[in-house]
């Protein structure tokens, strides 16, 4: 994948009402280069900045002239990233922003015929790397209980009138009890899941595009999983033991060789309650390391190559609403569509060196916007 990053067609016969379930997209070589030594210490850059496309086009036909729609979901802003988003579009598609289910989407609701949808990209992003003290980091009991409420539960995936709960806590309460018996603060526990995880799973596409995610439990079963599968098998875990913990979803864009590379990513947010009655959320990504050399790279630290989308409210109903890209209607209609990317720029600012053995030991956490 280089700036021509999917080039994938999907053709879409739809017989009755058809919701498009998109699953994240993902190249393991996106994951290559996100960590370029071998050594104990490791550097990623404090910024980048970059400028990019997606390129949609898409052929359909309905025998009584129904539209379709198209839904997407642009980049946050927030202190971490500050995302620039232009749309332009051929005639037959109309643009309409709306608000629901914790997300500002835009509804594209597209004809018959030829059409296209292109989406222009100007984001700077931020790295943020948390170093918490795990003899000052606070206990399970002072997570606020609004976090709980919102997390500590099973969520579900539903697609073509089938339900699957993605993340179960209760059947990994047993497991993550025993794997964590030895730890006391909530950081402890969270890095023997983060170790268990890295140390006895591969990071495996296992999807064709359309279906549903593994769950938790199957990811288990196969010991492999992608970006998303991983997550729900960190969040099962940390979920049965009282932490909260959710996915985010977004874009993974980064340089390697020369090579600039765009695909669909996931990964963990949690939160790490201080000794001082503060805490901070943060960021776990289990793909880069899971299958290779433990030393905690994907712990506690926000890639700047991570742009940012959805965060999940805890909401069912809502993850499967991001997850939603097309929507036709229900007397047939077909649809062909293909995505090509294209990369105009990517630069990294400055750096930060990040040391394993001092991962867990220095208080308080830093940024490069700090």
């Amino acid at each position: 994948m280089g700036a021509a990053v999917k080039g994938i067609v999907v053709a879409i016969a739809v017989i009755m009402a058809f919701t498009a379930v998109y699953y994240v997209v993902e190249d393991t070589n996106l994951l290559n280069g996100v960590v370029t030594t071998t050594t104990s210490s490791y550097q990623i850059p404090s910024e980048i900045t970059t400028h990019f496309s997606r390129n949609f086009t898409f052929t359909s036909s309905s025998s009584s002239g129904e539209t379709f729609t198209f839904y997407f979901t642009p980049t946050i802003n927030d202190s971490l990233q500050q995302s620039n988003i232009a749309i332009s579009h051929s005639s037959k598609v109309n643009e309409t922003v709306k608000s629901s289910q914790n997300r500002t989407f835009v509804a594209l609701q597209i004809s018959p015929g030829n059409s296209y949808v292109n989406i222009s990209y100007n984001i700077n992003s931020y790295s943020k790397i948390w170093k918490n003290d795990t003899n000052s980091s606070g206990l399970i009991s002072q997570i606020p209980s609004s976090l709980k409420n919102e997390y500590d539960h099973p969520e579900y995936f539903n697609s073509s009138g089938s339900s699957r709960e993605v993340i179960n806590p209760s059947f990994f309460r047993n497991i993550t009890l025993n794997l964590t018996k030895n730890d006391t603060t909530v950081v402890e526990k969270l890095r023997s899941i983060y170790n268990y995880i890295v140390q006895n799973y591969r990071y495996n596409i296992t999807y064709n595009l359309g279906n549903v995610p593994l769950s938790a439990q199957q990811v288990y079963q196969l010991k492999e999983g992608d970006c998303e599968e991983l997550s729900y098998l960190f969040e099962s875990m940390s979920r049965s033991i009282g932490i909260p913990s959710w996915t985010q979803y977004g874009l993974l864009i980064q340089d390697t060789n020369g090579q600039t590379s765009l695909g669909e990513h996931a990964w963990v947010q949690t939160y790490i309650p201080i000794s001082n009655g503060t805490g901070n959320f943060v960021n776990i990504d289990l793909t880069v390391e899971v299958g290779g050399k433990d030393l905690g790279r994907g712990f506690l630290v926000k890639f700047p190559y991570s742009l940012v989308e959805w965060t999940d409210n805890g909401n069912s109903t809502a993850m499967v609403a991001y997850h939603t890209e097309l929507l036709a209607p229900s007397n047939g209609i077909n649809i062909a569509v293909q995505e090509n990317d294209r990369v105009y720029s990517f630069t990294e600012y400055g750096n930060i060196t990040i040391a394993q053995a001092n991962l867990f030991y220095l208080p308080g956490a830093y940024t490069s916007k700090d």
